[in-house]
């Protein structure tokens, strides 16, 4: 977009901000605007700050600024149009105000939402937006900052927290109206017996009735939410309609708002004293918005499913598309912290699903909610000081680098997934892409100790974009399925929304029994005698022995369950054993139902059980279906040298390398690059070997008195 207003420059960027009046008007009346500058933050007159989605920069609105041209983007037209006030002189309705008086059936007095929303071509909300002796202050980033002058928006973007710490109000603009996907108008008209009774279907009037009558339904649970056994928030709602209707695509839509998956909004919304949410002419107050926010999440309506179950004879189908509740509730959550303040570590984590026009801003736009930046040593903070002229690659490397030696933690590795032919090409293979999401769900740390517990070991490097590490190598990769999904396409996880399916698809199927077929050849050959795994087993005391239980039909499939599940070993379960044996029975049931009888390894008896069972209860398979797709989608199954089984990253190839490194509770693959000679590696992505997992290489290596190596990642 072009502009021929020339900026003022300010005598201090990085302690003075501009402020923006809008004049007065009817909605038909041109947008005037002028701009004043404060010489310190710390001195300004109260204010308001927008936070928005620029939105498209085609089809520009011309407006005036200062007397001069300016053009700017459709949405923050829009905005401006709803912040700024009406004359005070005058017939709103006769100048194109959509007046409603208390008889209208959707006015606040008379709904649910009273109190907590409004519309503001209400008559007594018109009165209040009537021009006055003082006309408001508004901050809004583009028409308050310089877009031209790259130094400014460095700065200015450094005062960003104080900024939206400081405003008085924070307008949180959607958008002019609630798009919502399309449903035939039969499905929201007000059935003949509502009619009847004198009552109107909300989604034939306005759409943002129905949202708001969600959250004020919502509201009411309330004092019904309650604490599961792991202290996680859960209630069945009560007064809401199916979610098969019309009314939940509607909030579905609400959700889908682009401004709520926008990553500079987190610290906008997140940060203020007072909010209100815009949506058209409607205006919702952000802390009831906030509470509705976790109850909805508390009832469990965010993850869509397709459930089909052939019981006797009758099939029954039950699904849902979800509610994309996550990128709001994240909003919602980081505000109950203390300070509002977050680590580095996570607020990047959850940055990766958000959008953002340039790649460093998945960066430069949580800096301000980072608690452990804000206590950094001077030198630290250099490393993710605000430079919009460093290249990305850098900016991603450069943070990395600080959690590392804020937190003396190697973690971050887990969070990177390389691939051939990535986006931003000379980022560090050990670095995680900031800016785009996982394509797999990550494995829980909590869980595993691959590591034996051992603290992480670093050697200082010349070149930044190196690091150097110590750890154990295991084994090559001999053997890779296909993945259950391509490695290039990115995938839903956890922060996101995880399509749940039952029965099983057929890639999910042809995954499963690939793999299977994988583990039954190469055990088959070992004993036909083809394959001298037990002969490698005993060519060093260093090397970790093949567990005992791979010695069974049975216990290969009870590892393998446990590898394609991502479960912790019996021999660390403890009291979990339960939780073990559970999840190797839904697994029968799920061979048994997919893969038929021949498939796996149960006995007679216990395939005749899963038979009878399979009639009364058709969904036994659930809770391996359940656990498949979190650990597998976007992974490959693999088997190594000498027989042990696992799930790795989609882009490994046959001949990679398993290591675990000191300091990670989880252990990668590698692939060297280079000459023979080379200690170079490429670190590939977490995985998970079953027989490692709670440190029996580590100790082994130990035991037979070797020292760890060391691994450069480049």
């Amino acid at each position: 977009m072009e502009s021929a207003y020339t900026y003022q420059p300010l005598p201090d960027p990085a302690n003075s901000i501009r402020l923006l009046t809008i004049e007065p008007g009817w909605p038909s009346d041109p947008i005037r605007v002028s701009i004043t500058v404060v010489p310190h933050l710390d001195q300004s007159p109260p204010y308001q700050a927008l936070s928005y989605v620029w939105g498209s920069v085609q089809n520009p609105v011309l407006i005036e600024c200062d007397g001069e041209p300016m053009e700017i983007t459709r949405n923050l037209a829009t905005a401006l149009l709803a912040l700024r006030q009406l004359p005070a002189d005058g017939d709103p309705a006769a100048n194109g105000v959509n007046v409603m008086d208390e008889s209208h059936i959707l006015h606040s007095k008379h709904r649910a939402w009273k109190g907590i929303a409004r519309n503001r071509n209400e008559i007594e909300m018109i009165k209040s937006r009537r021009a006055g002796t003082d006309p408001p202050l508004f901050w809004i980033d583009a028409l308050c900052i310089n877009q031209r002058d790259i130094q400014e928006c460095a700065e200015q973007v450094k005062l960003m927290r104080r900024l939206y710490t400081t405003a008085s109000m924070v307008c949180i603009w959607l958008g002019s109206e609630l798009v919502v996907p399309e449903v035939p108008a039969s499905k929201l008209r007000t059935s003949r017996v509502d009619l009847a009774f004198g009552r109107t279907r909300l989604a034939e009037l306005d759409p943002m009735a129905v949202v708001l009558s969600f959250f004020a339904q919502a509201l009411r649970n309330s004092d019904r939410v309650k604490l599961d056994e792991y202290g996680v928030p859960e209630v069945d709602l009560l007064g809401f309609p199916s979610q098969k209707s019309p009314e939940h695509k509607i909030l579905g839509a609400f959700f889908n708002q682009p401004y709520f998956h926008r990553v500079w909004i987190v610290q906008e919304a997140v940060l203020a004293r007072e909010a209100k949410v815009l949506v058209g002419p409607w205006e919702l107050d952000w802390k009831p918005f906030a509470e509705a926010v976790h109850i909805l999440d508390a009832g469990n309506l965010r993850n869509p499913f397709t459930l089909q179950l052939r019981v006797t004879g009758v099939t029954s189908e039950e699904s849902s598309s979800g509610v994309d509740i996550p990128a709001a509730l994240y909003l919602c959550q980081i505000q109950r912290l203390p300070d509002r303040k977050e680590s580095l570590f996570p607020l990047l984590n959850k940055s990766r699903t958000r959008k953002a026009t340039k790649d460093a801003d998945h960066v430069f736009a949580v800096l301000g909610l980072a608690g452990d930046v804000a206590n950094a040593t001077e030198l630290s903070q250099k490393l993710v000081a605000v430079d919009y002229e460093k290249p990305v690659a850098q900016v991603f490397r450069d943070a990395t680098w600080f959690i590392m030696l804020s937190h003396a933690t190697l973690r971050p590795l887990a969070a990177a997934e390389f691939s051939e032919g990535r986006r931003i090409s000379d980022c560090p293979s050990w670095v995680p892409i900031w800016s785009e999401p996982r394509r797999t769900a990550g494995i829980d740390y909590e869980f595993f100790h691959a590591d034996a517990d051992q603290k992480f070991r670093m050697e200082k490097v010349e070149n930044a974009n190196e690091l150097k590490v110590f750890g154990y190598s295991f084994e090559p990769i001999v053997t890779v399925s296909s993945g259950l999904v391509d490695e290039k396409a990115p995938i839903r996880t956890e922060d996101e929304l995880i399509e749940w399916h039952y029965p099983p698809r057929q890639g999910e199927i042809d995954f499963v029994k690939s793999a299977w077929s994988l583990i039954t050849d190469f055990y088959r050959s070992v004993l036909n005698g083809s394959n001298s795994a037990e002969a490698t087993t005993q060519d060093s005391t260093s090397q970790l022995s093949i567990p005992t239980y791979y010695a069974s039909d049975e216990g290969v499939f009870e590892a393998f369950v446990r590898t394609l599940s991502v479960q912790m070993t019996d021999s660390s379960l403890d009291s979990e054993g339960d939780d073990s044996e559970d999840m190797v029975n839904s697994a029968e049931a799920w061979f048994q139902q997919s893969l038929g009888w021949s498939s796996h390894p149960a006995s007679l008896f216990t395939k005749i059980w899963h038979t009878v069972r399979d009639k009364w209860y058709p969904g036994a398979g659930m809770l391996f279906q359940a656990s498949l797709l979190r650990a597998c989608v976007g992974r490959k199954f693999f088997l190594t040298a000498r027989g042990f089984i696992g799930i790795g990253p989609a882009s490994m190839k046959p001949d990679d390398l398993v290591v675990v490194i000191l300091g990670v509770p989880v252990p990668f693959v590698v692939r060297k690059t280079g000459t023979q000679e080379s200690q170079n590696y490429i670190l590939i992505g977490e995985c998970y070997v079953d027989g490692i997992m709670n440190g029996e290489l580590v100790q082994a290596q130990q035991r037979a008195g070797k020292e760890a190596e060391l691994f450069t990642f480049i």
